[in-house]
C-alpha cells in the first residue's frame, strides 16, 4: 500500500511539472520502499515511461505536444541512454548513489535558479538563430539527457523543457507536454539498453509504485494549469535539494 502512495506523489509532480519524476522516484524506492539502486533504477524507468506516457495523452488531447520536435530530440537521445545504461552496470551501487546524489544537489540548484529568475519566456522567436549552435546545443543536451536516463533512471524533463523553449522555440505550453514524449522515447530505450535485467527485483512492489505512478500523473496533468509553475518549481527545488543532501549522507558516512 505505501508503494501506491509513494507512486501517486511522484506521479502528480511528473503531471504537474512535466519533469522529476525519475529524479524522486529513485530516492523514493531506494529510501522509502527500501529497494537496491539497480532495481530502484529499473522501477524508475518502467513508472517514468508508463507516467509520461499517460500524462502524455492528456496533453495531446489538448494540443500541447508537437510530435515532430518531440520524436527529433527522443531520436537523439538514443545512443545516449544505451550508452548510459550499459555504463550503469559497471558501477557498484554506492558509486552509483554517490554520482547520484551530486546529480540532485546540482539538479537542485537549477530549479532554485529558474524560480528565482521567474517563467521562461513563451518562445524563444525573439533572440538571434545561430541554426549551427543551436544544432550542437540541441545534440549535446539531447545525447546528455539519454546518458543520464540511462545511468540513473531518471528521465531528464528538467533539461527537456528549457532546450526545447530555447533550442527548438517551442512555446512554454507546449514544452511540457512535448518533454513527455522525449521522456517516454528516452526511458524506453533506458530499459531496453539494460536488458538481461539483472539482481532480484520485487516485481509486486515495482507494479504497485507504478500504477500510482500512473495514477498521479493522469491527476498532475488535469491541475497543470492551475497551480502557479513558480510556486511548484520552487517547492520541487526544496525537495529535490534535500534528497540530494539525505543521499549523499547515507552514501559517504
Amino acid at each position: 500500500m505505501l508503494a501506491l502512495i509513494v507512486g501517486l506523489g511522484i506521479g502528480i509532480v511528473v503531471g504537474l511539472l512535466g519533469a522529476g519524476g525519475g529524479i524522486l522516484s529513485v530516492p523514493a524506492l531506494m529510501y522509502l520502499l527500501g529497494q537496491a539502486p539497480y532495481a530502484a533504477a529499473i522501477g524508475s524507468l518502467i513508472g517514468v515511461t508508463l507516467t509520461s506516457a499517460g500524462a502524455l495523452l492528456v496533453h495531446a488531447r489538448a494540443g500541447s505536444v508537437q510530435i515532430r520536435a518531440g520524436l527529433l530530440f527522443g531520436g537523439l537521445s538514443v545512443v545516449g541512454a544505451l550508452a548510459g545504461a550499459r555504463l550503469s552496470l559497471l558501477l557498484d551501487d554506492e558509486m552509483l548513489v554517490r554520482i547520484f546524489s551530486i546529480f540532485l544537489l546540482l539538479v537542485g540548484i537549477a530549479f532554485a535558479v529558474r524560480t528565482w529568475r521567474g517563467p521562461t519566456e513563451d518562445s524563444a522567436t525573439g533572440r538571434p538563430r545561430r541554426r549551427w549552435r543551436d544544432l550542437m546545443r540541441l545534440i549535446i543536451v539531447a545525447s546528455l539527457t539519454g546518458l543520464l536516463t540511462g545511468i540513473f533512471g531518471v528521465g531528464g524533463g528538467f533539461m527537456i523543457v528549457p532546450v526545447l523553449v530555447l533550442v527548438m522555440a517551442v512555446p512554454m505550453k507546449e514544452a511540457v507536454g512535448t518533454s513527455l514524449l522525449v521522456m517516454v522515447v528516452t526511458s524506453l530505450a533506458g530499459i531496453v539498453g539494460r536488458m538481461p535485467l539483472q539482481g532480484t527485483i520485487d516485481w509486486q512492489l515495482i507494479g504497485l509504485f507504478v500504477a500510482g505512478s500512473v495514477m498521479g500523473g493522469l491527476l498532475g496533468s488535469v491541475f497543470s494549469k492551475r497551480l502557479p509553475p513558480r510556486l511548484l518549481t520552487g517547492i520541487f527545488a526544496l525537495l529535490v535539494t534535500g534528497v540530494a543532501v539525505y543521499s549523499g549522507i547515507q552514501s559517504w558516512l
